[in-house]
């Protein structure tokens, strides 16, 4: 026991407690100066996340408005839709045309006005 205290009681051990405490002291200056810029960081990033999920909710929001406006449209042109159907129902031509064999479109269109001049009553 002795021969331990008077190892710990030489001045080369002094020397190495004093640089590690020197060197101690600079590691938890060092620690603490990460730390509190780590800190700065998550902050930092906090707050961007909440900035990101602000305009999340935002472009959520258009979003809905968005698909509110679309189902508002599909509905209106499914009425668009059926009164053009009813207004084409209503609206067929009377006449139908019927074209022989090798007659054109136009022959035919001719051929049916010149027959309703024709027989128009006068």
């Amino acid at each position: 026991m002795h021969a331990l205290l008077s190892a710990l009681d030489s001045p080369v051990i002094f020397a190495a407690a004093a640089v590690l405490a020197f060197v101690a002291a600079g590691v938890a200056g060092w620690l603490g100066s990460f730390a509190m810029r780590l800190r700065a960081q998550l902050n930092e990033a906090r707050e961007e996340a909440a900035g990101l999920a602000a305009h999340r909710d935002g472009v959520l929001a258009e979003l809905a408005l968005t698909r509110a406006r679309l189902a508002e449209t599909r509905q209106i042109a499914g009425r668009a839709q059926a009164t053009a159907a009813e207004l084409e129902a209503r609206l067929k031509p009377a006449i139908t045309i019927e074209r022989g064999f090798g007659e054109s479109r136009c022959e035919a269109a001719n051929r049916v006005i010149i027959d309703a001049l024709r027989n128009r009553p006068q």
